[in-house]
């Protein structure tokens, strides 16, 4: 249950800007018959600074049974074609325990530290990848660098590798074209730009049945346009099948601010 709430902080994040103003979202999410969690994410992007952050916590009926909740916060520069990290952050809490983890970066964005804890146990371990380059080092970098992809070219093509600073993934997203979003339980409908999403753990094999289900199978996402700022947004995003059942979240409210 865990990592499939930890996965929504990072699906849920794809909204390009045309200048620098804020998008706030707060979004429901289903799995299987349940009400699962309920998630606020804020970010902002332009031509030279971007900031995402998001949080996430178990509601319902899941709450009672397995209470989670972690906020996740990423920010950077953007230079021509490149993100710069700056600071990723992420803190979570359940019934049992609070976790914290901290990359540090140089001047350049190298990763050069990863801070970690458990109930207050710290744990430090200092990165030096030589030569070895990686695309980016959290999984919300990646999609604040997909909102710059989609608000110059309005597609999603795209393939990333992560290293987080102990595991490594492959992040690929394919362009699905343009639908109609009308369901009747989505608040924001109309004509929405579809990706389709693969997180594939590569490092080594492990035994982790949502990273091999969001591998095998696609995590898709539809993106609309908010109508006043022409900012595009996410509207809903559906994992046909993980361990609990199917996963869909959808936007309940969009805020736009200066």
């Amino acid at each position: 249950m865990k990592k499939i709430i930890c996965f929504l902080s990072f699906l849920l994040l794809i909204s390009p800007f045309a200048k620098s103003k804020t998008l706030e979202q707060e979004l429901n999410v289903e799995i299987g018959i349940f009400d699962a969690a309920k998630v606020v994410m804020s970010y902002s992007l332009d031509d030279r600074l971007y900031n995402f952050s998001s949080k996430v916590e178990t509601s319902g009926l899941f709450a009672k049974l397995y209470y989670f909740s972690a906020l996740y916060s990423s920010n950077g520069s953007v230079k021509n074609d490149s993100f710069i990290a700056k600071d990723y952050n992420y803190i979570s809490k359940s019934k049992s325990h609070t976790r914290t983890k901290k990359l540090v970066f140089d001047e350049q964005g190298n990763l050069i530290e990863r801070i970690s804890s458990k109930d207050k146990k710290e744990k430090k371990v200092d990165i030096n990848l030589g030569d070895k380059h990686f695309d980016f080092h959290d999984l919300q970098s990646v999609f604040a660098y997909l909102t710059k992809q989609l608000k110059e070219s309005k597609f999603c093509d795209m393939q990333k590798e992560v290293f987080d600073g102990k595991k490594t993934y492959k992040v690929t997203i394919k362009d699905e074209g343009n639908v109609i979003i009308n369901d009747e339980d989505v608040n924001y409908k109309g004509d929405a730009k579809k990706c389709s999403l693969f997180i594939k753990r590569v490092d080594f094999e492990e035994d982790d049945l949502l990273f091999n289900t969001t591998a095998e199978r696609p995590i898709y996402i539809w993106v609309l346009q908010e109508q006043k700022t022409l900012m595009p947004y996410v509207a809903k995003i559906e994992i046909d099948s993980t361990p609990l059942g199917k996963l869909k979240a959808y936007t309940i409210n969009v805020n736009v601010k200066d």
